[in-house]
């Protein structure tokens, strides 16, 4: 089984979500008039496909555990998945619009289905492809970074350098962040425009009607979008202001306290291991309370 498999399968990603993204994919590559109306789309479904080859080559041998529950945690499962659904769905409704065309050549009738009356559904498509790929990145960097931040063998220049790029990409989920909130509050914009705009004689306002649906459903992945990236931004600052301590030996009736203060937890994120009190010594481990005594 190949590496991709492997991982998607632990984490839960189906073959259904990685098959329906390809097809539309392959969909869109055949379309060739109608890259100019759907080519945000192509190019998100090329970041992702780029995206998923790289999740299969993510090296969790030594921390499995803790890298699927993560990726699991930051949302990719779901991310992933719901990007198979829409690509399906789209996959269907893209074939319909344009099946007055050919492959080299788009009917005009098929140009206004795809480029005007469908605008706000391919504004949908593409905003969900976009926040699954934001997530997706995101989720395997930060994922890359804490495993290398959690190797015992790391120098400390190293683990310096790795809390620098965790750093970097939390500056990167907070202006993630600030776009989807401003693209939350240009969504509002639309619709209240359309709201006001007279009724079409044609159509009775149907194709309105539905331009006001899609905004709302945009405004709801934006809303989802925010939380997955908010889960992920936690999760780095949580891991980059963290604690390692490791090795400490206690000797001849010494006394130690390893670890934090109670008044920090939920702060600091710690981890402790090999620590020894040997000839009469004595040491708390762990979370201890201001007022404790040796």
């Amino acid at each position: 089984m190949d590496p991709f498999s492997i991982v998607a399968g632990a984490v839960g990603i189906t073959v259904f979500a990685t098959e329906s993204i390809k097809q539309l994919h392959s969909l869109i590559d055949g379309l060739s008039e109608a890259q100019d109306e759907v080519t945000d789309i192509a190019s998100s479904l090329v970041n992702i496909e780029r995206l998923l080859a790289a999740l299969g080559q993510l090296v969790i041998s030594d921390e499995s555990t803790f890298a699927k529950e993560y990726l699991r945690k930051a949302g990719v499962t779901e991310a992933v998945n719901k990007c198979g659904d829409v690509c399906n769905e789209f996959n269907r409704s893209l074939t319909k619009w344009t099946k007055h065309s050919s492959a080299a050549r788009l009917s005009l009738r098929d140009r206004l289905s795809v480029g005007v009356w469908n605008r706000e559904k391919i504004r949908t498509l593409r905003m969900q492809l976009q926040s699954g790929e934001a997530t997706v990145h995101f989720a395997i960097t930060s994922t890359q970074l804490m495993i290398q931040l959690r190797s015992e063998k790391i120098s400390e220049a190293d683990r310096e350098n790795v809390k620098s790029q965790l750093q970097s990409l939390e500056m990167k989920i907070q202006e993630h962040l600030d776009l989807t909130k401003r693209q939350q509050g240009e969504a509002e914009t639309r619709k209240r425009e359309l709201r006001e705009e007279p009724e079409d004689e044609e159509d009775g306002g149907a194709q309105r009607t539905l331009a006001i649906k899609e905004i709302e459903e945009q405004s709801r992945l934006l809303e989802a979008a925010q939380v997955s990236c908010g889960v992920v931004f936690c999760q780095t600052r949580s891991k980059r202001s963290g604690q390692d301590i490791s090795y400490i030996v206690t000797l001849d009736n010494s006394q130690a306290m390893v670890g934090m203060s109670e008044s920090v937890v939920g702060r600091i994120n710690q981890r402790i291991s090999a620590v020894r009190t040997e000839r009469g010594s004595q040491a708390i481990v762990g979370v201890y309370s201001g007022n404790i005594t040796l």
